[in-house]
């Protein structure tokens, strides 16, 4: 948001519809609460950042327009000096979070941006309070929730803790393949596994393996561990979960156990068979042809299985629609990793980096360890004319991400919609796309819009009016 020039960034501020989870607006009138403030900050901090800006009414808010709504910083310089003093009580800090950017606005008013980053390594907190953002506001959090929290962000890394299992399950055909791979020397596997860090001594110096040396060496560490560890893959009739008298499953579930290496081996052959089949619809008779390329599935299912939660106790499903293919995993976008940057910026961390960098030690890893899912994923999809993959996370989901793969051909009114959002204006309205695609029929572009938003391409924005409600992309570049 601020790689672009300051009347750039001070009419894209203008243009902003309503407040969200990461954009916040604060005049700093008679009603501005500092500590509110201070929360949203925090909050932000600790979900997927965001920014606050200050002097300019929320336009929910007020029937004013344009620069009418900037008020500037001028409007109260105490409460801004305060703001400037509290916000260093934030704990850990937040790293170049003051001063903020200021921009002079053509009315002579001075707004100020606070652009604050998705902290990497721990919670943010104020007056001992932990907060997260909602879709709109915040809310504080409970010790149990910051304990589960903690492991679904990654700040916490359960494949480095330690597991009572017995060393000698661990001794199995897989170890010898990665064992030889690395060219390991020792002929005992624990001294192996203490050496490569992947066993340690616990607080009574008893030597015991790690979570990530079960997952990755143990025939069956669904059965070892308390934690869940499988795949469970789901077909579907229709475009629909039903919950009926009897869901409206095609077969009977399919679980994957094994080591993780071999979960991922078998997890591609079972979806890619049942995908290269495709599914007879009941009702007509007709069989769906899945257009959506095997690197996609792939990535999306190695993504899962690799950067997943492994403290949650809820497995990987994978859901087969007539018109998409869902892959959700435990856990949410660790380290800087958000919805809004995914495939665009390299991850500056892993949730499970102990695991990673031994998995990609065997004789055919299934990951390079070069950030290479998600932009494989774009391009494949992209060659096959489909939409581009959607990611559904926190809030719409709690604790986990949720990779969808639409098996549907881009229409060509979305390219257009797409390339004015990604180079012109960061929102549209009916209006607007009707301009873009050059079709007057209102209700046609209301039924794309509420498609593109179902599907995930897009968010609405409610605005409290249905000839004002605007839409934009789920993420940006």
């Amino acid at each position: 948001m601020t790689d672009i020039t300051p009347d750039k960034l001070i009419e894209n501020i203008l243009q902003v519809p309503a407040e969200d989870r990461i954009t916040e607006l604060k005049r700093l009138g008679k009603d501005f609460n500092l500590t509110k403030a201070l929360e949203s900050i925090v909050a932000m901090a600790n979900t997927d950042g965001g920014f606050l800006i200050f002097g300019i009414d929320d336009p929910q808010k007020t029937k004013l327009k344009g620069l009418d709504r900037v008020f500037g910083i001028e409007e109260s310089p105490e409460k801004y000096d305060d703001l400037s003093r509290e916000i260093q009580r934030i704990s850990p800090p937040i790293s170049h979070i003051w001063p903020p950017l200021l921009l002079k606005c053509a009315n002579n008013k001075t707004m100020a941006l606070i652009s604050i980053s998705k902290a990497l390594n721990s919670f943010h907190s104020i007056n001992n309070r932990v907060f997260i953002r909602l879709e709109k506001g915040n809310k504080i959090l409970t010790p149990h929730e910051i304990v589960k929290l903690s492991y679904a962000k990654g700040f916490s890394c359960a494949d480095r803790e330690l597991v009572d299992v017995d060393f000698d399950l661990l001794n199995s055909p897989y170890y010898e393949q990665w064992k030889i791979a690395r060219g390991v020397a020792g002929q005992n596997v624990q001294e192996v596994l203490f050496n490569t860090g992947l066993a340690r001594k616990d607080e009574a110096g008893v030597l015991k393996p790690t979570r990530a040396a079960v997952l990755l060496f143990a025939l069956y560490p669904h059965n070892l561990m308390k934690t869940k560890c499988t795949i469970r893959i789901f077909q579907y009739e229709g475009t629909l979960e039903k919950i009926k008298e009897t869901l409206n499953l095609i077969g009977a579930p399919k679980t994957i156990d094994g080591p993780i290496i071999e979960q991922i081996k078998k997890a591609h052959e079972y979806v890619l068979t049942l995908l290269r089949a495709g599914m007879r619809i009941p009702t007509s008779g007709f069989i769906t042809t899945y257009r959506i390329p095997e690197r996609a599935v792939k990535e999306a299912i190695t993504n899962a299985v690799i950067h997943r939660d492994y403290y949650i106790k809820r497995d990987i499903e994978i859901r087969i629609f007539e018109d998409r293919v869902e892959v959700e995993s435990p856990g949410l976008f660790p380290s800087n990793i958000t919805l809004y940057n995914i495939g665009y910026v390299r991850a500056e961390g892993y949730r499970n980096d102990l695991l990673v960098k031994h998995l990609r030690e065997f004789p055919e890893p299934p990951n390079l360890d070069q950030n290479e899912g998600v932009r494989a994923m774009r391009v494949e999809m992209n060659r096959q004319n489909l939409y581009p993959p959607v990611f559904f996370t926190y809030p719409h989901l709690q604790d986990s991400v949720r990779a969808v793969l639409l098996n549907s051909i881009r229409a060509t009114e979305w390219d257009k919609v797409y390339a004015y959002l990604s180079k012109e204006e960061k929102y549209v309205t009916n209006e607007l796309v009707r301009s873009i695609i050059d079709n007057p029929d209102t209700s046609k572009v209301s039924r794309l819009l509420a498609k593109w938003v179902s599907q995930g391409l897009l968010i609405k924005i409610e605005t409290g009016s249905k000839k004002t409600v605007k839409y934009r992309l789920p993420a940006e570049k």
